[in-house]
């Protein structure tokens, strides 16, 4: 696995997901968030690089990148109030979509040459 390339695959996905809070106008931490997300990016990618084998199949990158993806988004609805909060419910679906992609991406790029 080529640790750097796992690393920013999942730090961009992640940087693509937190920059939607740029558009809540209501927000005061907008700049945080976005950190926020893509760290927590960078360690869905590499918990998804670490749990994979070379020959790992697209499928499998996927489904365990959804996982750590949904793992970290529930963290995060759970901390901002859970069923409560208003717009914290939008968290998981976005983790799970962005968790799979990063696992579809790291069994195309991130074992290559590796």
């Amino acid at each position: 696995m080529n640790f750097l390339v796992v690393a920013i695959i999942g730090a961009v996905l992640g940087a693509l997901a937190g920059a939607g809070i740029f558009f809540a106008r209501e927000e005061p931490y907008k700049w945080q968030i976005f950190l926020a997300a893509t760290l927590r990016g960078a360690l869905v990618g590499l918990l998804t690089g670490f749990s994979l084998a070379p020959d790992s199949r697209w499928w499998v990158g996927m489904a365990m990148g959804a996982v750590y993806g949904f793992a970290t988004a529930l963290v995060i609805y759970l901390a901002k109030g859970g069923p409560k909060s208003g717009d914290a419910p939008y968290v998981l679906p976005s983790g799970i979509i962005f968790g799979a992609l990063t696992g579809l991406f790291i069994v195309i790029w991130g074992f290559k040459n590796a």
